[in-house]
């Protein structure tokens, strides 16, 4: 465990205050949830990320939608890849998100390219047309859909992505 030479003191309610730069160093916003668990002797907080909860449920998504469509499908939680395609034949799961994906999360807008472009994901390079939808819950912005193909995408498949990142975000507030 990497030591950071900042010490905080408990106040009466029991509540420490997370220094900005490791806020910051692992993307830690206002509101996100931490999970706070014992290891041996140390008290770890680590985040939350209620996509991992659902990764056997998107995993599933990821094998249906290959196996139906002529599409790939990457699904992220706000940090990185929970599941992908077996037809994306990179090993992308658990490759971090970076800022340019994470700006969609943000804005909660989609987004489509119009030529056959390149998209990094981890330290993986990804290409084809992309369609990117954010998962949105009722609480938060969670990840997003991401669907891959060789040419540009039909109305149908966008209306598809939406209500792929629709059914993930209910899935998730009803539980």
């Amino acid at each position: 465990m990497k030591s950071t030479g900042v010490i905080r003191r408990i106040d009466e309610l029991g509540r420490i205050v997370i220094p900005k730069e490791i806020r910051r160093h692992l993307g830690i916003r206002e509101g996100e949830n931490l999970e706070i668990f014992t290891e041996e002797n140390q008290i770890v907080l680590k985040k939350y990320s209620k996509m991992l909860e659902y990764g056997d449920f998107s995993s599933k998504l990821c094998e249906i939608v290959p196996a139906t469509m002529d599409l790939a499908l990457v699904v992220t939680d706000r940090d990185k890849v929970v599941s992908f395609s077996s037809n994306i034949v990179l090993e992308i799961g658990n490759s971090e998100i970076n800022s340019h994906l994470l700006s969609y999360i943000q804005s909660r807008e989609s987004y489509e390219s119009n030529n056959f472009e390149k998209i990094e994901i981890g330290d993986h390079e990804i290409e084809g047309y992309f369609y990117i939808q954010p998962i949105i819950s009722s609480i938060d912005c969670l990840g997003l859909i991401i669907l891959i193909k060789d040419q540009s995408f039909l109305k149908e498949e966008k209306q598809f992505a939406k209500f792929l990142a629709q059914m993930i975000a209910n899935k998730i507030d009803i539980s």
